[in-house]
């Protein structure tokens, strides 16, 4: 049976890899594997009342059975026994009111804990809603391009290394992430409406700073799209050369036929042509991994670079 802070099947938590629909939840890979997974698995409408407000206390479970339509049964059975002058009608009523109360309050004694543990982390974890549309653009690709280099034949060739590589893409989504919902955050704090000129122009070096701050968060996710466009070109020229490789297999039969029915110059040139195809072919495929390489380089810097947090959209533009 499901338990009840779990998300039901209706809502899943992967927005798929379609369109620019920004992921419900990122998470910072530093976070515990146990927290993690109660994150994943937690109702999205669970997170973002952890992070909206403070858990209000289990006893206003008592007002709960009065919420919605139920206020007006309960009224309505009142009424039935003030008019019918039954303490029995009463004294059920009163019996169901408190037994609906208790079963709200003990309901509400299992959610704070569980609240409480979410919101002690929240600042390991971003939700979709705290971004703005510019920022959940950018998180999007971001998230989109790391996807696609996990995903790759390449990346995973090498178990160790696409677990290294894997974490540090994780990594690097997750500094985006924290990024994009500061800047949301910063941006969303002025004013929406402009009622006068003179405000305009005080606003501008404000809004140059926040513009300049998304602007270095975007060249780190170009950064992360460039690096998946190298993996997957590299992919396509490894996929030629397997089947460059099995079309050259056996092919010391098709060359004693060929040696056989024509041995003069025209021979030996077509044979040498055909090795001098195959040569080609390693040579575009070492580019392919070497350009992956730089890309790769230059998307997931080294460790010691990592490990610093992003810049302060009010700090000044952060290197890519």
């Amino acid at each position: 049976m499901t338990e009840w802070w779990k998300q039901s099947d209706a809502e899943p938590t992967d927005p798929g890899d379609t369109g620019t629909v920004v992921p419900p939840l990122t998470l910072d890979p530093e976070l515990p594997d146990h927290v993690q997974e109660l994150l994943r698995q937690a109702d999205p409408a669970l997170l973002r009342e952890a992070v909206r407000t403070e858990p209000a206390s289990s006893w206003w479970g008592l007002a709960d059975p009065l919420g919605g339509r139920r206020a007006s049964w309960w009224f309505g059975w009142l009424l039935l026994s003030v008019f019918a002058r039954s303490p029995l009608m009463l004294g059920a009523g009163a019996c169901a009111y408190g037994l609906s109360g208790a079963i709200a309050v003990l309901k509400r004694r299992q959610r704070v804990p569980v609240l409480l543990r979410i919101a002690e982390v929240h600042d390991q974890f971003v939700l979709g809603h705290e971004l703005n549309a510019e920022a959940a653009v950018l998180l999007a690709r971001a998230v989109r391009a790391a996807d696609r280099v996990k995903r790759s034949t390449v990346q995973r060739l090498d178990t160790a290394d696409k677990q290294h590589n894997d974490r540090r893409l994780d990594g690097q989504v997750w500094e985006i992430a924290e990024a994009l919902r500061t800047y949301s955050r910063v941006a969303g704090q002025g004013p929406a409406e402009v009622v006068s000129e003179v405000v305009a122009q005080a606003l501008e070096p404000r809004r140059n700073i926040l513009r300049i701050s998304l602007a270095s968060i975007g060249r780190r996710v170009e950064a992360l799209e460039n690096y998946a466009a190298q993996i997957t070109e590299a992919e396509k020229r490894r996929r030629e050369l397997r089947q460059l490789r099995r079309l050259t297999t056996g092919s010391e039969e098709l060359f004693d036929l060929l040696a056989a029915t024509a041995r003069d110059d025209l021979a030996v040139a077509e044979i040498e042509n055909m090795s001098d195809e195959v040569a080609k072919a390693l040579v575009l495929l070492d580019e392919a991994l070497q350009s992956a390489q730089d890309a790769a380089a230059l998307a997931l810097p080294s460790s010691s670079a990592t490990s610093a947090r992003p810049a302060d959209p009010l700090g000044g533009p952060e290197n890519p």
